[in-house]
């Protein structure tokens, strides 16, 4: 959302939620000329101030491609160390949303392009993958306090063996307070909508990290609708998880809505 939405979200006049920007108490990221604001910063300092607490402590990230950048060369040369030295700097003040958005998702594609262009040994793309699903994993290992929205089953279509995209959805939805069921990669659409129907799931979530895999998470989307009626949301190269997390919290506020 916008400053001015988010401002609105806090019951303040704009200048006071761009004062919280600049000293770091609400978490945004610049976009042309204005701020973007997630839902989630906007909920946790909601939260403290309803509880009469200082406005907890942000980190401004002044550049993006910059802390991108940073992570690719570590996790590019087998440096996890250095990888997770840098997340741990970042872990007080960045949400995960956006650590996976702005800074793990454009240094992986990076690595991608690196290896179609034959820069890079499939070992190192995959050394580069596992170091990122562990920086993930520490994350999204404990859910957050509050009511659950709901209950939500993350994977990939049939045919899709990379799982992290899965995973940054997974971790991404955590947490925004959904309690998430997280199958890894690669499971028929039967079994799929058998495990939503055993653990009352009301949205399902199919990643994909290909074009391919993007058409048969469409596919498969298409038939666990039909088998259920269930709320299907479907992810490709190039999709946005705050776009994922509006759409998860739209879809489950109003019954009947169509899946994308």
């Amino acid at each position: 959302m916008s400053l001015q939405d988010a401002a609105d979200a806090l019951g303040v006049h704009y200048q006071t939620a761009y004062a919280w920007v600049r000293s770091g108490a609400l978490a945004a990221r610049k976009a042309g000329r204005g701020y973007q604001v997630s839902v989630e910063s906007v909920r946790v300092l909601e939260a403290s101030r309803a509880a009469g607490l200082p406005p907890p402590h942000g980190i401004r990230v002044r550049d993006w491609a910059a802390q991108a950048d940073r992570l690719y060369r570590a996790i590019i040369d087998g440096q996890e160390t250095v990888a997770r030295r840098e997340q741990d700097r970042l872990a007080g003040g960045v949400s995960t949303l956006d650590l996976c958005q702005l800074v793990i998702g454009p240094a992986l594609r990076r690595v991608g392009t690196d290896w179609a262009a034959g820069t890079v040994s499939i070992a190192a793309e995959h050394r580069a993958s596992a170091i990122c699903e562990r920086l993930i994993g520490a994350r999204a290992a404990q859910q957050p306090r509050g009511r659950p929205r709901g209950i939500a089953v993350v994977t990939t279509p049939p045919g899709e063996r990379h799982a992290l995209p899965s995973l940054m959805a997974a971790a991404c939805l955590r947490e925004d307070r959904w309690l998430v069921h997280h199958l890894a990669a690669d499971l028929p659409v039967a079994e799929i909508g058998q495990f939503a129907d055993r653990t009352d799931a009301q949205l399902v979530v199919l990643s994909a990290a290909t074009s391919d895999g993007r058409a048969a998470a469409a596919a498969a989307a298409a038939k666990l609708t039909a088998a259920s009626g269930r709320k299907v949301l479907t992810g490709g190269p190039g999709a946005s998880l705050h776009e994922l997390i509006e759409l998860a919290r739209t879809l489950t506020a109003r019954p009947g809505a169509p899946g994308r």
